[in-house]
C-alpha cells in the first residue's frame, strides 16, 4: 500500500516538473531593458498624431506662433532683400539674425523629434530632455532673439526701457 502512495506522488511530481520545464521553454525569460520613456498602448496613428497634438498644445506658449509668423513676415520684408553686404557690414545685425534662424531651425528640430517619438508610441514627459529645451527655445526666440532683431533693424520699433519703481 505504501509502495502505490509513493509510486503516485513520484508520478505527480514528475509530472510536475514536465510543466514546469515546457513552460519555461515556451516562454523565455525576456531581459528588461531600461526603457528613455514608457511606450503608450496606442493602436491607431489617429490616436499617437492626438496625443502629439495634445502635448505640444501644453508645452507652446500661447503667444509663441503668433511671434512666428511675424517674424517670417519681418524675415522676408527686411532681411531677404538685403545683400550679403549689407548684412554681413553690420556684425551686430548678422549675429542676431543667425541667432534667430538658429533657435528657429532648434524648434522645429525639436518639434519633429517629439512627433517622430509620439508617433512610434512613447510616451514623452513634460520633463523629457528635448521638451525642456524646446521651451527654452521659445522663451528665449520670443522674449530676447527677435525683438533685439527687430529693434536693429527698426530702431523706433524697440522695447521701451522699464525702470521698476515705475511699474
Amino acid at each position: 500500500m505504501t509502495s502505490i502512495f509513493y509510486s503516485i506522488v513520484l508520478i505527480l511530481l514528475l509530472m510536475c516538473l514536465v510543466l514546469v520545464l515546457m513552460r519555461e521553454i515556451s516562454h523565455p525569460k525576456v531581459k528588461l531593458m531600461p526603457q528613455a520613456s514608457p511606450k503608450l498602448n496606442l493602436t491607431d496613428s489617429d490616436e499617437r498624431e492626438d496625443y502629439f497634438a495634445k502635448l505640444i498644445s501644453k508645452i507652446t506658449p500661447d503667444y509663441y506662433w503668433r511671434v512666428s509668423h511675424e517674424y517670417v513676415d519681418f524675415n522676408h520684408a527686411t532681411i531677404k532683400r538685403m545683400s550679403i553686404d549689407e548684412l554681413s557690414a553690420d556684425p551686430e545685425l548678422f549675429n542676431a539674425q543667425r541667432r534667430c534662424s538658429d533657435l528657429n531651425s532648434a524648434i522645429y528640430r525639436y518639434y519633429d523629434n517629439l512627433r517622430k517619438r509620439c508617433t512610434e508610441g512613447e510616451k514623452v514627459p513634460f520633463g523629457d530632455i528635448e521638451v525642456l529645451n524646446l521651451r527654452q527655445c521659445f522663451d528665449e526666440f520670443s522674449h530676447d532673439a527677435y525683438p533685439t532683431l527687430v529693434a536693429l533693424v527698426w530702431p523706433h520699433y524697440s522695447r521701451p526701457v522699464v525702470e521698476l519703481v515705475n511699474v
